[in-house]
């Protein structure tokens, strides 16, 4: 059996990494919010979502930031889920639960949530329409498109 080496795992594993952000791209841009939050929006598939944001942090984007942001997303039916990303100097990890001094909180439905991280709802055009509320550092939420390898965002 051969075995990959480094360099060859590594371009597998962005080409599937590629692959898997297009596949939800296009899920997300032709699913309507009650499918989306059926489908991306339960916990194991939150629990996919914020590994993959947390992965895709770049700390020289940060200027120095660590702390927490907290995710609050509401659902159709009323139940809420919470998410933790916690950054530091070098690494963002992220957790279910609430944040115990967030530097910023964002509230916005689940489905919402799911088309920000898909590019198929500008994060700017979400606060101006009232889809997006934000507490704490505006500043910081400005800077995090940059922060988890996108365009700024606000």
């Amino acid at each position: 059996m051969a075995t990959l080496t480094s360099p060859s795992r590594d371009r597998l594993l962005r080409i599937v990494r590629t692959r898997g952000r297009r596949a939800f791209e296009a899920f997300v841009r032709r699913a309507g919010d009650a499918r989306l939050e059926r489908v991306a929006g339960s916990d194991a598939a939150l629990k996919l979502v914020f590994a993959a944001m947390a992965r895709a942090y770049e700390p020289d984007k940060a200027h120095g930031f660590a702390g927490e942001l907290e995710f609050d997303l509401h659902r159709a039916d009323g139940r809420a889920a919470h998410w933790v990303v916690s950054i530091d100097r070098r690494r963002a990890t992220a957790r279910a639960g609430r944040a115990a001094a967030p530097a910023l909180t964002l509230r916005l439905t689940a489905a919402d949530f799911l088309r920000i991280a898909a590019r198929d709802l500008d994060a700017g055009r979400a606060v101006l329409t009232g889809r997006l509320d934000l507490a704490g550092d505006f500043s910081l939420a400005q800077r995090l498109g940059e922060m988890f390898g996108r365009p700024a965002a606000l």
